[in-house]
C-alpha cells in the first residue's frame, strides 16, 4: 500500500483560531516588495533570511514524512505496503495546520519520492502523489472553516479532528489510490472495495494518531510549564501505558482494553500533552503486534486482524483526545469562573465603597435639591403670576371686544409669547367710522416692556383720532408718523391701515412697514401690494400713498403680524406662501372664529410661541336676493350702521333712488323708536332686529324688539308715526309681552341692476 498525506492549511496558522503561537508571520504569497537597490539593506537581508527560512521548512517537513513512511511500511500486514496506520498523513496535517497550507510542495515531492519504487509506473505514482497531497489540503481547509484550534482544548475541536480532519478527508487519498492501482492493474476491480478500506483507515488512523501528538509539542513551551511533580507524573503514565500495551500485545488474551484506563488516566490529569503520547505508544505498538502476528492477534486472517486493529485504534483515539478535550474545558471553565469570582469580589468591594460615599453625596444632594426645588417654586409661581400680568394688560390694551357690523363678519385673536414675561408690541383695531366706513388696523412695536406697551397704546389711539378726523389712509399714516416722530422711543413701529366702504364694497389702504394683508376667496389667496413706505417715524418726509381693490362678497380679509409666519431658518416668503396656503384650504363654510383657531393651531407651537401673534379677520356677507336681517344692540351708535346695511340692501336689490331714501327715512324713526323707548328701563342694552323681503315690487320692512315701550307723553308726540305713514302704504305696530314689532309695506319702482 501507498502511504496517503493529511489535510494542510494554505494561510497558516493565522486562519485557524490558536491561542498561542510562536511560529514567525509569512510575507504574503505572490508579492514582492520593493526593496533598495543596495544589496546590505535590512530589507534584503531581512528577505534572504525569511527565503532560507522557508527552504529549511520546506525540507524539514519532507524529511518528517518520508522517514514517517518509510517507518509506516515497516508495519505492513499485507506485502510491503498494506499498512493499517500510515504515519505521514499525521504528519501532513499537523505540520500544516502549525505552518500554513503554502507548504504543500514539500508533501508533493515526498509523497512522489515514497511512491514512485511502490507505483507500477511513474504515471501512477504522480497521481497517488497528487492524492496524498490534495487530501491534507482538503482537511485543513475544512478544520479552518470550523475554527479548529490546535491546542484541542474544546470538545468540538476534538471532533473536528476526527470527522473532518481524518474520516472525511482521508476519502480523497483513499479514492485517488485506489483507483489509481486499478488502473495501472495492480488489483482487480474484485480487489478494489478491500484496497479502499485498507487505505481509508491507514491514512485515518495516521491522522488520528500521529497529527494530535506532533500538534501537542509545541505546547510544552507555548503554555504553562509542568511543575517537577507533573512531569513525574507524565513519566509514569508513558511508562504504564508501554508497559500495558506492551504485555497486552504479547499475550494472546484479549486484553488490549486494559489500555484505555491508562489513558483516560493521561487525559484527565496531563491533557492532551499527556494523552497524545500515550494514545500514539499504544497505537504503535498495537500494530507492531500485528504487523508481527503475535500476542492477541496470532491466528487471525487478515480481515480479522484490520477489523481488531483498526476498532482498537479508533477507541484510543478517540478515548484520548475527547477526555482531554473535555477536561481541558472543565479546566478552562473553573479557571475563568475562579477569575470571575475574583473579579467580582474586587468589583463588589470597590462599587461597595463608592456607593457608600455616593450615598454620603446623594443624602447632600438631596438636601440641595430640596432646596433648590422650593426656591424655583417660587420663582416658577413668581413668573406664572407676572406672565399672567403680562397677559392680562396686554389684553386690558387691546379692545375689548369687536364691534357688531351689519353684514360683516369679524374676528380677532391675540396670543402673547411664551418666552417672555413682559407686554408685546402687537396690537389691531376696528373703528366704525362716518358715513357708514369700517377702519381696520394692525401694526407692531417692536421690541417687549412697558416703553413698547406705551407705544403702542398712543398709536392706537392716535389712529382712532385721526381715522374719526379725516378716515382718508395717507391722511390717517401721516398723523401717526408725525405722533410717532415726537415720541422718544428708539422701537420701531410697523402699521398697515385700511379702510373699507360696505356700500361700494371699495378696499382702500396704506402699509408702512407692515406684512401685507392676505385677501381669500374661492380657494386662493392674494396678497395686497401697493402703497409700500418705511415704517412710521423712520423717515422725516413722511410720505404715504395709497391703493384701492375691491372686496368681493364672501371674500375674507387677514391682517397678522409677524409672529405667526417668521421661523428661525425659513425665509419670509416660504411663511407668506404657507400662510397662503393654510387659509385658502378653510371651506367656505368655516367661519371667521374657525379660521384664526385653524391659523394659530397650525402657525404656532403651544410650548414654545418665539413672539407675540395678533390676527384680525374681516368677511362681508355675500349678496342675498330678496331678504336682509339685520342684529344690533339697540344703541344710537349703532343706527348708521343699520341705516348703511339697508341703503345697500336696497341699492342690490334694484330699488330706485327716491323710493330708498324714502323707505330708509321711514325705517329710521321706526328703529329710533325702538333705541329710545324699548329699553329704556333696562341697564343693558337689548337686541334690535331690522329685517326686510322684496316680493316683486312690494317690500316689506319689520323691525323688531324684545323689550318694552314706556307710555306715551302727555306733553304730545307720535310724529315718527305719522311720518312713517306718510312715507309708507301701511304702517302696522304691534305690541306683545315678548316685543314689539313694527310693519311697513310699500310698492317700489325697481330699476335695472347694473
Amino acid at each position: 500500500m501507498t502511504a496517503s498525506v493529511g489535510a494542510a492549511d494554505t494561510s497558516g496558522r493565522a486562519a485557524l483560531p490558536v491561542s498561542t503561537t510562536h511560529a514567525a508571520p509569512e510575507p504574503p504569497e505572490g508579492r514582492e516588495t520593493p526593496r533598495p537597490d543596495r544589496a546590505s539593506s535590512p530589507t534584503t537581508i531581512a528577505g534572504r533570511v525569511t527565503i532560507a527560512r522557508r527552504l529549511g521548512r520546506l525540507v524539514v517537513i519532507a524529511v518528517a514524512y518520508y522517514v514517517g513512511a518509510r517507518l509506516g511500511l515497516k508495519l505492513s500486514l499485507v506485502g510491503n505496503d498494506v499498512t493499517p496506520l500510515w504515519p505521514p498523513t499525521g504528519v501532513a496535517v499537523a505540520a500544516l495546520v502549525v505552518v500554513g497550507r503554502s507548504y504543500w510542495p514539500a508533501i508533493a515531492v515526498a509523497a512522489l519520492a515514497v511512491n514512485l519504487p511502490l507505483s507500477a509506473t511513474p504515471l501512477a505514482a504522480g497521481v497517488t502523489a497528487i492524492g496524498n497531497t490534495l487530501a491534507p489540503v482538503v482537511a485543513v481547509t475544512l478544520l479552518q472553516r470550523v475554527g479548529f484550534r490546535r491546542e484541542l482544548d474544546r470538545q468540538r475541536d476534538a471532533m473536528a479532528i476526527v470527522f473532518l480532519g481524518a474520516l472525511a478527508s482521508m476519502l480523497v487519498s483513499a479514492t485517488v489510490g485506489a483507483v489509481t492501482l486499478l488502473a495501472s492493474g495492480s488489483i482487480t476491480s474484485a480487489q478494489l472495495p478491500a484496497a479502499w478500506a485498507v487505505w481509508w483507515t491507514g491514512d485515518a488512523m495516521g491522522v488520528l494518531t500521529v497529527a494530535p501528538f506532533l500538534l501537542c509539542l509545541p505546547l510544552f513551551w507555548e503554555q504553562r510549564r509542568w511543575p517537577l511533580r507533573q512531569w513525574l507524573e507524565a513519566t509514569m503514565v508513558l511508562v504504564a501505558a508501554t508497559a500495558v500495551i506492551a504485555a497486552a500485545s504479547l499475550t494472546q488474551l484479549p486484553v488490549l482494553f486494559l489500555a484505555l484506563p491508562v489513558l483516560g488516566w493521561a487525559a484527565w490529569r496531563l491533557q492532551l500533552r499527556g494523552a497524545a503520547p500515550a494514545a500514539l505508544i499504544a497505537a504503535v505498538l498495537a500494530t507492531w503486534s500485528a504487523a508481527q502476528m503475535i500476542g492477541p492477534f496470532r491466528g487471525m486472517t487478515l480481515l480479522e486482524q484490520m477489523v481488531t486493529l483498526q476498532s482498537f485504534n479508533a477507541c484510543v483515539a478517540l478515548t484520548s483526545f475527547f477526555l482531554a478535550a473535555l477536561v481541558s474545558e472543565r479546566m478552562q471553565t473553573a479557571a475563568e469562573l475562579g477569575a470571575a469570582t475574583s473579579e467580582l469580589e474586587r468589583r463588589v468591594e470597590r462599587r461597595t465603597a463608592q456607593l457608600s460615599a455616593a450615598n454620603t453625596r446623594l443624602v447632600q444632594e438631596i438636601q440641595e435639591r430640596a432646596e433648590a426645588q422650593e426656591l424655583l417654586s417660587h420663582e416658577e409661581a413668581r413668573a406664572q403670576r407676572e406672565h399672567q400680568i403680562a397677559e392680562t394688560l396686554q389684553r386690558s390694551l387691546l379692545p375689548d371686544r369687536l364691534p357688531d357690523v351689519p353684514a360683516m363678519a369679524l374676528a380677532a385673536r391675540y396670543v402673547p409669547a411664551t418666552a417672555d414675561v413682559q407686554v408685546g408690541g402687537d396690537w389691531y383695531d376696528v373703528v366704525q367710522l362716518p358715513g357708514g366706513l369700517l377702519g381696520l388696523a394692525i401694526g407692531d412695536v417692536a421690541g417687549h416692556g412697558l416703553h413698547a406697551a406705551a407705544t403702542m397704546v398712543q398709536v392706537r389711539m392716535a389712529l382712532r383720532a385721526y381715522a374719526l378726523q379725516d378716515p382718508s389712509p395717507p391722511s390717517v399714516m401721516r398723523g401717526v408718523h408725525q405722533l410717532v416722530s415726537q415720541l422718544p422711543v428708539p422701537e420701531m413701529v410697523t402699521l398697515t391701515y385700511l379702510v373699507f366702504d360696505p356700500a361700494t364694497r371699495r378696499l382702500r389702504w396704506s402699509n408702512a412697514g407692515h406684512p401685507p394683508a392676505l385677501v381669500v376667496l374661492d380657494g386662493a389667496g392674494t396678497f395686497l401690494s401697493g402703497a409700500l413706505s418705511p415704517p412710521v417715524g423712520v423717515t422725516a418726509d413722511g410720505s404715504f400713498t395709497e391703493a384701492s381693490a375691491d372686496l368681493a362678497p364672501g371674500a375674507t380679509l387677514l391682517l397678522y403680524t409677524d409672529g405667526l409666519i417668521e421661523r428661525r431658518g425659513v425665509s419670509l416668503t416660504d411663511g407668506l406662501d404657507r400662510l397662503a396656503h393654510e387659509a385658502s384650504a378653510a371651506t367656505p363654510d368655516d367661519g371667521l372664529e374657525a379660521l384664526c383657531d385653524r391659523l394659530l393651531e397650525t402657525f404656532l407651537d403651544e410650548q414654545h410661541i418665539e413672539d407675540d401673534v395678533a390676527i384680525l379677520a374681516m368677511r362681508p356677507a355675500p349678496s342675498v336676493d330678496g331678504e336682509l336681517d339685520v342684529r344690533l344692540p339697540a344703541e344710537a351708535r349703532n343706527l348708521v350702521q343699520v341705516r348703511s346695511a339697508l341703503r345697500r340692501w336696497l341699492r342690490e336689490s334694484g330699488v330706485s333712488e327716491d323710493d330708498t331714501n324714502e323707505v330708509l327715512v321711514a325705517c329710521g324713526e321706526a328703529c329710533a323708536n325702538v333705541v329710545q323707548h324699548a329699553y329704556s328701563e333696562d341697564t343693558v342694552s337689548g337686541e334690535l332686529v331690522l329685517e326686510a323681503r322684496l316680493d316683486g315690487d312690494r317690500l316689506e320692512v319689520r323691525v323688531r324688539d324684545r323689550g318694552h315701550w314706556r307710555p306715551a307723553a302727555e306733553r304730545g308726540g307720535g310724529w315718527g308715526l305719522q311720518l312713517m305713514g306718510a312715507l309708507m302704504d301701511d304702517v302696522a305696530v304691534e305690541h306683545a309681552p315678548g316685543g314689539t314689532v313694527i310693519r311697513l309695506r310699500r310698492r317700489v319702482r325697481l330699476e335695472e341692476r347694473a
